[in-house]
């Protein structure tokens, strides 16, 4: 319901931008519109970004190098499955399309390109048990993910069928997606009897660091929509397009004591709703 009435207000914004900045010009007639031409527009609606974490192995590096009242004692890092995290978040986009279109009877073939800015983020927190070691009882890791999408953009092909002032369009090709995903280690030991006492003035923790890792993903999208000509220059519209980026792997390095690292593959996809107005230049280039 919340998501009707956004595109239900995005759309109405739409055709009123359209409506003031349309010339004073007659409503087509059916049959009449030609829809060839290069055309520029705005677009805006709700976008729902999706991150799936695949299962993965992330190591920490445990107190090591201290006395536990009887002697050093080395503690090797400890390297330990991750599981898998699914987050998604739901925010708005806005940006602006560029495209040509050729018109053939009722059918009409263009190619378009598009750039949307996006907002929100997404995340999601797991948490480990680590076993004891010569210096501890046991230690708790939490590891606290977060997806940042900046933009995404699109180069697609469009097919549709004209009547009168509606056309009902397929549309698909390559996406893009500039994402930043990142990542908040905390690791929590619980320090063996005689370990503080052995060791005054030593960090026993907690430890924390974090990392992130800016990509620009390229993927596939697929979808349709609907446009309708309001005059010779003017469209309006809504659109619905799902994108899918593939799996990337994320580096996350930080080395030091009590710092955890990994390699983590991520899969990154979403879905879009868009309100557009199209603004077309007379006489195209057919």
């Amino acid at each position: 319901m919340k998501l009707f009435s956004f595109v239900t207000n995005a759309l109405l914004g739409a055709s009123g931008l359209a409506l003031v900045a349309a010339p004073a010009m007659a409503q087509p007639d059916n049959g009449t519109v030609d829809w060839s031409g290069v055309y520029v527009g705005a677009n805006a609606g709700w976008n729902n970004s999706a991150t799936q974490v695949h299962p993965s192995t992330a190591t920490t590096n445990q107190l090591t190098g201290l006395s536990n009242g009887a002697g050093t004692v080395a503690v090797p890092p400890a390297t330990f499955p991750t599981s898998q995290m699914d987050y998604s978040d739901q925010d708005w986009a806005a940006g602006g399309q560029v495209g040509i279109n050729k018109q053939v009877g009722h059918m009409v073939y263009g190619v378009e390109g598009d750039m949307d800015a996006l907002g929100g983020h997404s995340s999601q927190s797991s948490n480990y048990a680590l076993p004891a070691t010569g210096l501890t009882t046991g230690s708790a890791v939490s590891i606290d993910r977060r997806t940042d999408p900046n933009w995404t953009a699109s180069v697609r092909g469009r097919v549709g069928w004209a009547t009168g002032p509606l056309l009902l369009y397929g549309t698909g090709g390559v996406a893009f997606a500039d994402v930043r995903q990142s990542a908040l280690y905390g690791y929590t030991p619980t320090a063996a009897a005689g370990v503080a006492a052995a060791n005054p003035g030593a960090n026993l923790g907690p430890f924390a660091n974090g990392a992130s890792s800016d990509n620009t993903l390229v993927g596939w999208t697929v979808g349709g929509g609907a446009e309708y000509a309001i005059n010779k220059r003017v469209s309006i519209g809504a659109e619905y397009r799902h994108s899918d980026y593939g799996t990337s792997t994320f580096g996350f390095v930080a080395p030091g004591a009590g710092a955890t690292e990994e390699n983590v593959p991520v899969h990154f996809a979403d879905d879009q709703v868009l309100a557009k107005v199209n603004f077309k230049f007379m006489g195209g280039l057919f």
